[in-house]
């Protein structure tokens, strides 16, 4: 009789043993699965972020693209190497110059 306690004794310590293991893997999993999904949503928010970017240098490319077929282009590029239309009257604008060192005044030498 004293054994079939012993007997049963164990094997309830062996099924709360078990059970305990797998309640712990299960809670892994579980966080595990939370990080790993965390993970991928910063990953997808990153994804998108870049996709904008790249959308908007995209549209600035077609413009420049449609500029060029068009014949835009050539003459904003004529313009910012200086080149302006026959008919045209050219203004410079300069910026107000820095004042200049005062002059050193001589000294009397004998």
């Amino acid at each position: 009789m004293r054994q079939s306690i012993t007997l049963v004794s164990a094997k309830r310590t062996v099924v709360l043993v078990v059970a305990l293991a797998a309640a712990g893997w299960a809670g892994l999993a579980y966080a595990q699965e939370a990080y790993l999904g965390h993970r991928l949503g910063q990953q997808v928010s990153d994804l998108r972020l870049q996709n904008s970017t790249l959308s908007a240098q995209n549209q600035g490319y077609s413009r420049d693209i449609a500029a060029i077929k068009n014949g835009s282009a050539d003459e904003e590029e004529a313009r910012q190497n200086g080149y302006s239309k026959p008919y045209e009257r050219v203004y410079l604008v300069a910026g107000t110059p820095s004042p200049a060192p005062p002059s050193p005044k001589p000294s009397a030498t004998p």
